[in-house]
């Protein structure tokens, strides 16, 4: 269901004064902005690049959480504090620029063997500056 409201030039002028590449209309950049993308708004910020399908942030299908673009995770492993950010439908690490294609991926990149990435070691900051792990983004 959609609604209307009614902004002054200088409000709408300012809205797609935010906008990023991909994002066609108000909702999508607000949505962005608000950080309340619905999924079918997520299929649509998907653009086709040749055979190849980019993709805002990262979607975990499987677990069906949508990392926005940018959003960065992080974890302790040995002493060393290891970061990656959605980006572009992978994961980037922050201290090589590696793109991996999943979080597992990321994840083998780091640690030896098999490990769950959902059991709390991989975490996020949220709005307040607090330290949660990513397992509390699932549905």
């Amino acid at each position: 269901m959609t609604r209307s409201i009614q902004v002054s030039t200088e409000v709408f002028a300012a809205i797609w004064a935010e906008r990023k590449d991909g994002e066609e209309s108000e909702t999508e950049i607000l949505e962005r902005l608000f950080n309340c993308r619905t999924k079918d708004t997520f299929q649509l910020l998907t653009v086709d690049e040749g055979d190849q399908v980019i993709v805002d942030g990262y979607y975990d299908n499987r677990n069906d959480v949508h990392f926005r673009e940018g959003f960065c995770v992080f974890r302790n492993y040995k002493g060393s504090l290891y970061q990656a950010e959605a980006t572009r439908g992978q994961w980037r690490r922050m201290d090589n620029g590696m793109m991996f294609t999943s979080l597992n991926k990321l994840n083998e990149s780091i640690v030896a063997g098999n490990e769950n990435i959902w059991n709390g070691n991989w975490q996020y900051l949220d709005e307040d500056g607090d330290r949660l792990p990513i397992d509390r983004l699932r549905s």
